[in-house]
């Protein structure tokens, strides 16, 4: 799992590494496009701006959709996050959901 963290680690530095290089601004938050070249955004850290610009990058990440009745406890019912996070590699798995992250597990 070393590994693992390792490539995910540089996958994630060298994201922002070209997003500097290009010279973007990098904002975690949530955001919403109030007109063309505009976006509203409320930062994680609280705070709330309106910025003009060319080009916008969304990249909205995902959360896992539990179903109902289901505990998602990380151990034996697990979502792809913890799926990476396993310390071993189960000897059988079931993979719920067609999706690119359950196609690629």
């Amino acid at each position: 799992m070393a590994a693992k963290e390792k490539a995910v680690t540089r996958a994630v530095r060298g994201v922002e590494s070209l997003l500097k290089k290009n010279k973007a601004d990098y904002i975690k938050g949530w955001g919403k496009i109030t007109s063309p070249g505009e976006v509203s955004v409320d930062g994680l850290d609280g705070t709330k701006s309106t910025l003009k610009t060319k080009n916008i990058i969304i990249a909205t990440g995902s959360e896992p959709s539990p179903f109902p009745g289901i505990e998602i406890d990380e151990k034996v019912v697990v979502t792809s996050t913890g799926a990476l996070s396993l310390e071993k590699i189960p000897e059988s798995l079931i993979v719920i959901g067609g999706g690119v992250i359950g196609l690629e597990l």
